[in-house]
């Protein structure tokens, strides 16, 4: 209690003196302190292990085991250690198309429903190209008469019979009808809207007898097969993240994919310091394009290493971690403090580097009330 007192005085004395000190003074003095009383907790701490001792020494061969400060241990495992990161990302396709039909003209027909699968070059609508089509009936008769004459001048010309100016007028109708009859069927070809690619029709915009131009979409196809998630990753994973990587792609309440990073972008947007980061997805997926996605990238992969739960693992006054280790003694167990080196952390495990190794018991439950040196009895 003595001890509280001068703690809580020497706290009030530095706020009082740090009116009129400048702050370096007060932090450097407030360090100080601290200093000095984790000091004291470590003199206290080495006493009550000595007492402790004492008390041991007093009781030993007494029959009453009971007083024997009962813990659970814990066997370390050598397992493989996965670190994950998590950021937001995207759901996106290259397949998202918006169809524009070609040609202007009244809806005829439409061939596909909302939700339907189609194929690469299905015919989804049909435009009104009938006059078109007129057009191409008047000049095929045109046609079929220029070719009659220009093959008959043709027959003639072969036997040095006529003008060399008849035949090339004959031909050069001949040629001009057949290129105009190209146009005009591919203009009529224009007419008919097809898919560009497998996937669904997503939507369908104009009704049968509603006019289509160029200008405005008819229908929407979405191709679900070739989708992909891209984030924007901080520039501090830039040397962490690298194509192949493992990652889980989490949407919740929808689904959790495996898969692995398939590229990383080489420029740092300077506006948020961020580069980008595709994974591509299975071709069987729930997911679609425009939901957001959290991406658990693996940029730490150890295999068989010593893990023990991070409750585990406390820090002294000097601010090393240590963890207490079991020696079986006689028929008891001693706890020995035993200083760590720890590695990375992730999901409640930490990587132990040395210290302990794979195969060592230590305390689980009852740790924070034992000391160095103390006999203890484990139950399981």
């Amino acid at each position: 209690m003595k001890t509280k007192h001068i703690i809580i005085f020497s706290i009030f004395t530095v706020v009082l003196t740090g009116c009129s000190q400048s702050d370096e003074q007060l932090i450097a003095e407030a360090e100080a302190k601290i200093a000095e009383h984790r000091v004291m907790i470590e003199s206290c701490e080495s006493e009550i292990s000595e007492l402790q001792k004492t008390i041991a020494e007093l009781k030993h061969g007494e029959e009453d085991e009971l007083d024997l400060l009962q813990v659970t241990s814990f066997n370390i495992p050598k397992g493989d250690f996965n670190h994950y990161f998590t950021v937001q990302g995207n759901i996106e396709t290259d397949k998202n198309a918006l169809i524009f039909p070609e040609t202007q003209g009244v809806v005829k027909s439409i061939s596909v429903r909302e939700g339907q699968r189609v194929s690469k070059g299905q015919k989804l609508m049909s435009l009104d190209m009938d006059l078109i089509y007129k057009n191409i009936q008047e000049v095929e008769t045109s046609y079929e008469l220029a070719k009659e004459i220009y093959e008959r001048q043709e027959r003639l010309w072969e036997q040095k019979i006529g003008s060399e100016v008849q035949y090339l007028e004959a031909k050069s109708r001949k040629e001009s009808l057949d290129a105009t009859l190209s146009t005009l069927r591919t203009q009529a070809g224009k007419g008919v809207v097809k898919a560009p690619f497998a996937g669904v029709i997503d939507e369908i915009s104009p009704k049968i007898g509603e006019m289509a131009s160029p200008a405005m979409p008819v229908a929407r196809v979405v191709s679900l097969n070739e989708m992909y998630v891209t984030s924007q990753v901080s520039e501090n994973y830039s040397g962490a993240v690298k194509e192949g990587m493992n990652v889980r792609v989490i949407v919740p309440g929808v689904d959790t994919l495996l898969s692995k990073v398939d590229r990383v972008g080489q420029y740092i947007n300077p506006e948020n310091r961020t580069f980008e980061v595709m994974v591509a997805l299975d071709e069987e997926t729930a997911l679609k394009p425009n939901m957001y996605a959290a991406l658990e990238i693996n940029d730490i992969q150890m295999d068989s290493v010593a893990l023990i739960p991070s409750s585990m693992i406390q820090q002294d006054s000097k601010g090393a971690e240590f963890v207490y280790k079991l020696n079986k003694n006689d028929k008891v167990h001693v706890v020995k403090k035993t200083v760590i080196q720890t590695g990375p952390s992730y999901d409640a495990q930490t990587v132990v580097m040395s210290g302990i190794r794979a195969g060592d018991i230590i305390v689980d439950e009852g740790s924070r009330k034992v000391i160095h040196d103390q006999e203890v009895e484990v139950i399981n």
